[in-house]
């Protein structure tokens, strides 16, 4: 079973994308904080990372560093909000595999980590 790890600070994000994943047959792991997200990264190990960038305790990027800091290998999408080219750049830069904005269609995010999943 493949396991996906899903940090956000929106409850109601958090629990839909939780919940759409379980029913897909994903073992799903949530937080809405930065450095509990890195523990449960680095307890985890899991397949794929969905990641939002707008983090109050840990800004999203430092969270994404880490994460590559422990596995550069690990696979991190990016959802957020602050999608900016400058944001974009930056999760980029820091080793994001993909970013999508918070307006993203639920069949476009399944087929991105099919993709991500498969590589």
């Amino acid at each position: 079973m493949n396991k996906i790890l899903i940090i956000d600070d929106d409850e109601v994000t958090l629990q839909c994308l939780g919940l759409y994943f379980q029913q897909e047959g994903l073992e799903v792991f949530t937080t809405a904080d930065g450095p509990q997200g890195i523990e449960i990264f680095e307890q985890q190990r899991p397949d794929l990372v969905l990641l939002d960038l707008g983090l109050p305790t840990l800004d999203g990027i430092e969270v994404l560093r880490e994460i590559k800091r422990i596995d550069k290998n690990s696979k991190v999408i990016i959802i957020s909000g602050y999608s900016s080219s400058q944001s974009i750049k930056n999760a980029l830069a820091a080793g994001a595999y993909a970013f999508m904005g918070n307006t993203f269609d639920l069949h476009d995010l399944r087929s991105t980590l099919d993709y991500a999943m498969s590589g």
